[in-house]
């Protein structure tokens, strides 16, 4: 019986050891094991590549531009010189009219321009005792960055004091000496009279007669000249006396062909408004004036001019008949109607890939197409802008985008678009060099005279002309012998990479000497 007790005690604790361990057993199958399993390497996705930046635009505002003002003679910075921006491709000086942007230069020589709208523009400065300085057609892209250097050669003063017709003082009168086209300035010089009338005019181109326009506050005034051309760094006064101001009146007595002829604009002085009536007014200083009329009949210009005297004191209302204007010939097209322009954006990059630090980017001219003869050159804009990205508006159709360096490094690419459309386009140099020169024609052309050159019997990317003062510049060039051809002559030289080959000025030879006959030198002979 105790045995029977025993052994049974004994199988129980068995079974309950037994059972505890096949628990055990089963909640460790029951929990789960991780193996790290290696994943293949050919399974691998590649990473990525980086999404392109969007192109870049001019819609919205740059970054910054700085400007700094040196002098040409000493490199010194110019504290105090006024900077202008004027807007727009190919900007044509301002005559009269003061610029909307403008700046003074720090203590450094440096005018900053904080969040200004992206664009293309020509940026100029004058400064106390120095004459204007530009640079043509830069450009910046919105949120770039624009940095520009201007040397300014030394300039002129004028002094004096103006008076009204009564004798008095001539306060708050602004005097304005417009620049002067033929030597390429830009902006005026101009100052305001004080309460006594005294006034300076600081920054005057030497070398050319100025003359400068009175702006009272009756209105604008007789050009006066100031005498003979200034020579750098002279100090000339100049004394006036304003006349009074009357308001005029040009009545122009039409025939009876009305619908054939027409009056455009009436000048005295100043240019008169049209009215409701068909007369033209207007306020100016009274003395002697020359009356100019333009206009149109049976589609031919026709103009009339002649000399009037305005009296002080009373209104002048003058009859001009339309049968005196004079025709002038038949108004022909000059231009062939304006296609339109598109949209060029992009980058320029280095042969190795590199994003360049800035470059040049030329397109074919905006604008009405002139009318040409035959197989001539294609005018181009060139444009610099600081860093890679660029900006243009070429012509309507298609074409090429050139870019280069100062080094002649360059490239172009293929384009086309509609009009208002918007295409881009990356340009990558390559491994050339350039050509540079200057041709002096004397007095044989004005300034700012353009001139064709060739470069191998070829036009060569966006250079098809000379710069405005005669200079000569062809990057893109393979290195090896190339031969440069202009109206002056022709010169052979070589080219490397990365080089500029420099030719030097450039004259029309001299004309060669008469042959004097035996007979001729026999009749001097004493």
């Amino acid at each position: 019986m105790m045995h029977g007790f025993r052994w049974g005690m004994g199988l129980s604790a068995m079974a309950a050891v037994l059972g505890g361990l096949g628990m055990w057993r089963a909640e460790r199958a029951a929990q789960p094991v991780l193996v790290e399993v290696p994943f293949p390497a050919f399974a691998q996705l590649p990473s990525l590549p980086p999404l392109p930046p969007p192109p870049p635009t001019m819609d919205g505002a740059a970054d910054s531009i700085q400007v700094r003002a040196v002098s040409q003679g000493s490199g010194a910075p110019l504290a105090g010189a006024r900077v202008s921006l004027l807007r727009g491709l190919f900007a044509s000086g301002l005559g009269e009219q003061l610029p909307d942007e403008t700046a003074l230069t720090d203590a450094s020589g440096v005018a900053t321009f904080m969040a200004p709208g992206a664009g293309v523009m020509t940026v100029c400065a004058r400064g106390a005792g120095h004459a204007e300085r530009c640079e043509r057609d830069v450009g910046v892209v919105a949120g770039g960055l624009l940095v520009v250097e201007l040397k300014l050669p030394p300039g002129a003063f004028v002094e004096g004091q103006v008076l009204l017709h009564d004798g008095t003082p001539a306060e708050g009168v602004r005097l304005v000496a417009s620049g002067d086209p033929m030597l390429l300035e830009m902006t005026p010089v101009w100052a305001t009279t004080d309460a006594r009338g005294r006034y300076t005019l600081d920054g005057v181109t030497p070398g050319y007669p100025v003359s400068m326009t009175p702006f009272a506050p009756e209105g604008e005034g007789l050009s006066r000249s100031v005498g003979a051309e200034l020579t750098a760094g002279e100090v000339r006064r100049f004394d006036f006396q304003l006349g009074a101001f009357v308001p005029v009146t040009v009545k122009p007595v039409m025939g009876r062909r009305r619908g054939a002829e027409s009056v455009e604009s009436v000048h005295v002085n100043v240019r008169l408004q049209p009215q409701q009536d068909g007369t033209f007014t207007g306020v100016t200083e009274s003395g002697r004036h020359s009356l100019s009329v333009w206009g149109h009949r049976n589609g031919r210009a026709v103009s009339a001019r002649k000399d009037v005297t305005l009296a002080p004191g009373a209104p002048a209302v003058i009859a001009l008949p339309f049968s005196a204007l004079e025709e002038g010939g038949r108004v022909w097209q000059l231009y062939t109607s304006d296609p339109g322009e598109y949209e060029v954006s992009g980058r320029v990059f280095l042969p190795d890939g590199t994003p360049v630090k800035g470059a040049w980017i030329g397109s074919q001219k905006p604008g009405p197409r002139g009318r040409r003869c035959g197989n001539s050159a294609e005018d181009h804009a060139q444009v610099r802008f600081d860093g890679p990205e660029f900006v243009v508006t070429p012509r309507v159709g298609a074409g090429r985008i050139f870019a280069w360096l100062p080094d002649g490094r360059a490239g172009s690419a293929v384009v086309r678009g509609g009009k208002g459309e918007r295409v881009s386009v990356d340009i990558h140099l390559e491994e050339t060099g350039a050509v540079a020169g200057m041709m002096d024609f004397g007095d044989d052309h004005p300034r700012g005279y353009r001139e064709e050159v060739t470069v191998n019997h070829e036009w060569v990317g966006a250079s098809h002309y000379t710069l405005l003062d005669g200079r000569i510049f062809v990057p893109g060039l393979k290195p090896g012998r190339h031969v440069l051809r202009t109206s002056l002559g022709t010169v052979e030289f070589n080219v490397n990479a990365r080089e500029v080959t420099n030719v030097g000025v450039l004259r029309r030879p001299p004309e060669p000497e008469a042959a004097v006959s035996d007979s001729e030198v026999a009749a001097s002979e004493p």
